[in-house]
């Protein structure tokens, strides 16, 4: 059941990306190109969840769920450049001058390099369970593993310093823009970010966490959108 609400998630996925790729075919834009590269490993990401217990535990199943983490240790200081563009796009004054981007672009690359050995090698995965549901993952709760005694339980796993920066980017990023541009929906999908990420996976596996990635990208899709044509002509 849940292995099949992943990949109807992953199908979701898929129609946002084409949605998302239509628009930047249209418009291109080096904002939209960022929010596109984030889309994309959605449909990956989610349908091997979906997968994972048809796949089997193994080596298989262990090697394709590599670029999932480091397409996600990646896409976090991706994400605080992105929400300072739009919050930038959308009037907000501060970050208006080059040197406010760039202090931003650079505090990104910083995090990306504290992290590099982390973005280019993930580190051991270990098999988690839930319900239905077959995945590797860094550390395993010991309520989603797999066999009694199997290694990886509660075991210690590196997070990414940009994650401790990127989410609140996104909440106060998207704050500002609903202040300056009156536009609340890169906020509500930050904020759903947040909240669905923090339900605690003992009691509800990794599907909220999913469904939380996709709402705030397609949130930062439609203000990108939004403020588009106001971006290019600063």
């Amino acid at each position: 059941m849940y292995s099949t609400a992943m990949l109807v998630l992953a199908a979701a996925d898929t129609v946002l990306v084409v949605w998302l790729l239509r628009h930047w075919l249209a418009r291109r834009g080096l904002v939209l190109s960022m929010i596109l590269f984030l889309a994309a490993a959605l449909p990956y990401d989610t349908a091997l969840v979906g997968l994972g217990s048809l796949i089997g535990e193994g080596p298989l199943l262990e090697s394709l769920s590599v670029p999932r983490f480091v397409l996600f240790n990646l896409s976090l200081p991706l994400t605080i450049i992105i929400a300072a563009a739009l919050a930038r796009m959308a009037g907000v004054r501060w970050l208006a001058s080059r040197a406010a981007m760039g202090a931003v672009c650079v505090l990104a690359m910083v995090l990306l390099a504290l992290d590099w050995r982390y973005v280019l090698d993930p580190g051991a995965l270990y098999p988690a369970c839930w319900r239905d549901t077959l995945r590797y993952v860094p550390s395993v709760l010991a309520e989603q593993a797999c066999s009694a005694g199997q290694p990886g339980i509660a075991v210690a796993s590196h997070f990414p310093r940009a994650g401790f920066v990127a989410l609140p980017a996104l909440v106060i990023a998207g704050a500002l823009v609903w202040r300056q541009g009156r536009w609340p929906w890169m906020f509500a999908g930050g904020m759903a970010a947040f909240a669905l990420l923090g339900m605690p996976p003992r009691l509800v596996g990794p599907i909220p966490g999913f469904i939380g990635d996709a709402l705030n990208i397609l949130a930062l899709a439609v203000t990108a959108l939004r403020f588009g044509s106001r971006g290019q002509s600063r």
